[in-house]
Formats: C-alpha cells, structure tokens, sequence
C-alpha cells in the first residue's frame, strides 16, 4: 500500500499541476509562469491584469495554443485585427504565424499557453 501512495504522489508531482497554485500577478507587467518544459513542448499560465498585453510575435518552430480560463481580452491573430476572447475559448497560432493578447476587461484574465515544435522556440517581435 505504501508503494501506492509513494506512487501517486510522484505522479501528482510530475504530471498533475494546480493552475491557482502557478499563477502569479505582477500589476506592472505581464506573467508567464512556466510549469512544464521538455524538448518538446512546454507550457505556462499567463497572468494579465486589466491593460497588460502579450506583445505581438510569432514563432518560426512551434504551435502556441492559449486557453482561456479567466476574464476576458482581445487576441491579435496579425497586424490588423482583433478578436475578443472569454473563458473556454482556445486560440491556435502556427508557425509564423502572429499573435498576441491583451486584458481588455476589469478583471483578471488568465490563459494557459502551449507551445508544441522544436524547443527552444524563437520570438519574433512586431
């Protein structure tokens, strides 16, 4: 029994992560606070307070998935437009493709990020 326990708790630690226990707010800029992060991928909860905004980039080597899980912003899928996110929306950029987000609500908002490629990923800012 004892294995058991030892057991899941090793997998609780290495695989199961509590989003309210990462996150972590700045009320001068934006947070990423990562949590996971292989060759492969790597993942953070992103923390913005109203007005706080991701700047515009893309990335040449990797897919970034946002999920939204807390208020509400406006995504920028390129230079020119703008679509309003709210929790329970998921948002894909590919390869170089732009995007970018910022807190257009009065509250918190709060979104998990995935990048999925080739890692370390490269940042192009626009």
């Amino acid at each position: 029994m004892d294995n058991i326990i030892l057991n899941t708790k090793s997998i609780m630690e290495e695989r199961v992560f509590e989003i309210d226990k990462i996150a972590k707010f700045d009320p001068n800029v934006p947070q990423k606070n990562y949590f996971y992060e292989t060759d492969k991928t790597v993942g953070a909860v992103w923390c913005l307070e109203p007005e706080q905004e991701v700047y515009l980039h893309s990335h040449s080597n990797v897919d970034d998935i946002w999920v939204c899980i807390e208020g509400e912003g406006t995504y920028f899928p390129d230079l020119e437009n703008e679509i309003t996110i709210r929790q329970g929306m998921v948002v894909l950029a590919k390869p170089n493709q732009i995007h970018g987000m910022r807190n257009t609500g009065s509250s918190r908002f709060v979104f998990v990020g995935f990048a999925a490629g080739t890692l370390p990923m490269d940042i192009t800012r626009y």
